[in-house]
């Protein structure tokens, strides 16, 4: 089969997604190692056995609804390019947003940052490749996602990061650790709500980067109540929520007189994303 007739075949299987052209190139293009601005020049070019026959089984559990993601085992955040897999959330444009918002903020020399619940280690990584002169901690309760996160790491060729396995701030005594800003990417979907998710969320991601409680704000309301402690005057904290849960943090955090400069800000599609806030 000609490559031009398998990327036919796979847009009609794929048929059902939002992109399937989209999604059946990027497939096609990582299977056979080549960059998809040329993928139009081998489409004349027979498709030996074997490669179709792992297209066709890439095919199937995309179309099965298997993340994309997982399927190539890499993710595209920032420009970059970091392993993925089952075990941590998938990156989505909306943290990208979170941490363009979160850079803006910190000073240009930041000594100390945390991210709480690093999943994969995209942003920790991303804060680590930004500020070389910082050290940035990564901190996740689950083992298997810091996995994901250790060889992101050596991937970029990081070593101004540190893992810990961590439940939230558990490890952290009060005034012990004085952070230049804290990011955060908690589970934040109400329990309810999870599986009525697109199967690539409910069933792609691990329930426990996806579950915040009944109203998706259990771990966030923990966060808020320990984290002045550990942030300098002026440190800042950047948290990504649902667009629901925006305007209830926001002001929760306007009334604590320990916060300053609080304010939201919406992702690309315009719905509210990011909770923004400074230490007194």
């Amino acid at each position: 089969m000609r490559v031009q007739d398998a990327s036919r075949w796979a847009i009609k299987e794929l048929a059902n997604l939002e992109s399937p052209r989209l999604e059946a190139d990027i497939l096609l293009c990582h299977l056979m190692k080549w960059e998809r601005h040329s993928l139009y020049l081998h489409y004349s070019a027979e498709m030996n056995p074997e490669d179709l026959k792992t297209f066709h089984s890439m095919i199937s559990r995309r179309k099965d609804r298997e993340p994309l993601q997982h399927i190539t085992g890499t993710a595209d955040f920032l420009g970059r390019e970091f392993i993925a897999g089952p075990d941590a959330l998938v990156p989505r444009p909306e943290t990208e947003t979170l941490a363009e918002l979160f850079f803006s903020k910190l000073p240009e020399k930041p000594r100390l940052l945390l991210d709480v619940g690093t999943g994969s280690g995209i942003l920790a990584a991303s804060l680590a490749l930004k500020y070389p002169s910082a050290l940035v901690i990564g901190s996740d309760i689950s083992r298997a996602a810091l996995t994901i996160a250790k060889y992101n790491m050596i991937r970029h060729g990081i070593c101004n990061a540190q893992l810990l396995e961590a439940d939230l701030l558990k490890p952290f005594k009060a005034g012990s650790a004085r952070f230049d800003g804290v990011i955060a990417n908690l589970p934040y979907i109400p329990s309810l709500e999870i599986d009525a998710l697109d199967p690539e969320v409910s069933c792609g991601d691990p329930r426990i980067a996806l579950d915040g409680g009944i109203d998706g704000l259990d771990l966030v309301r923990i966060l808020l109540d320990e984290i002045p402690s550990l942030l300098k005057k002026n440190g800042v904290l950047a948290l990504e929520l649902a667009s629901d849960q925006v305007p209830e943090v926001a002001e929760q955090l306007s009334n604590d007189k320990r916060w300053y400069c609080v304010e939201y800000r919406n992702d690309l599609t315009g719905r509210k994303r990011v909770a923004l806030a400074s230490r007194t």
